[in-house]
């Protein structure tokens, strides 16, 4: 450990509340799986039993932040969203799954990990707290954790999905720049699609809304010269959203997310 570095720790969230208080500068953190500088003030929350918290309820899911991916590995593949449950089965081993948390992987700032895609396709929000006032903000507008707040919760809702795609690209075991997921999840009601979701993320992020609502209530099967116009709709968002998050994704990048559009748009044209 660099001799300036100092760790704080807390007991309870009073005592981390007061810490972002009176410290300047100061890192939460959870497993330390990430690669990511520590600052030079940090603090780990990883053990703090109020953020380790798991309720389910009829309609959604609430996590602590703490909550580890194995933790939430061991609720099962028939209880969890199945892209969730998909995604954090892809996620290194189980040895790093033991220690890595789910608010970790959600609040890393260089590129977006592996839960991202799946949490914006299921409409993810976040608890923020601030003192004693709580704040839920979906995480599709979620920057960064303003000072002073913590984040508390995560709440994921529970819902039916008959086609589900979830791809993890890049390496297996690291993260760099060819890394990203993508999430696709549709349903139908009479031959017509009644919900769709189309996520991605890695260096940045971006929900296809423009592209799911054109989707809306489209006859199935889809025709083959539809889905090829859609994709190249997909392909100009893609670009807008690399542009408005000023970065350079790889070519490829942007090949397998238009490549995944396509065979999950297949899906519906029987």
């Amino acid at each position: 450990m660099d001799s300036n570095k100092t760790v704080y720790y807390a007991n309870n969230l009073e005592e981390v509340f007061y810490q972002l208080k009176t410290v300047a500068g100061l890192q939460l953190v959870g497993g330390c799986t990430g690669h990511d500088e520590f600052a030079a003030n940090f603090l780990s929350i990883r053990n703090l039993p109020e953020l380790s918290k798991l309720e389910k309820h009829e309609r959604y899911f609430d996590f602590g932040p703490a909550i580890t991916l194995s933790e939430l590995e061991m609720i099962g593949r028939n209880n969890l969203p199945v892209v969730l449950y998909d995604a954090i089965k892809s996620i290194a081993n189980p040895q790093v799954r033991n220690i890595a948390t789910l608010g970790g992987n959600i609040c890393t700032k260089k590129s977006k990990m592996t839960l991202y895609a799946p949490l914006l396709a299921l409409d993810a929000r976040l608890e923020l707290q601030h003192g004693s006032e709580n704040t839920y903000i979906p995480l599709t507008k979620f920057e960064e954790i303003p000072p002073e707040h913590l984040l508390t919760k995560i709440r994921v809702p529970v819902e039916e999905w008959e086609v589900t795609v979830f791809r993890r690209l890049g390496p297996a075991h690291h993260i760099n720049e060819r890394s990203a997921s993508f999430v696709f999840l549709t349903n139908t009601q009479n031959s017509q699609i009644s919900s769709i979701r189309i996520a991605f993320a890695g260096e940045f992020w971006f929900r296809s809304l423009e592209l799911e609502n054109r989707l809306l209530g489209s006859h199935l099967p889809i025709p083959a010269k539809s889905i090829n116009e859609l994709v190249t709709d997909a392909g100009i968002q893609f670009d807008e959203a690399a542009e408005k998050a000023n970065k350079e994704p790889l070519p490829i990048l942007r090949d397998q997310f238009l490549n995944l559009v396509k065979f999950s748009l297949e899906q519906l044209t029987y």
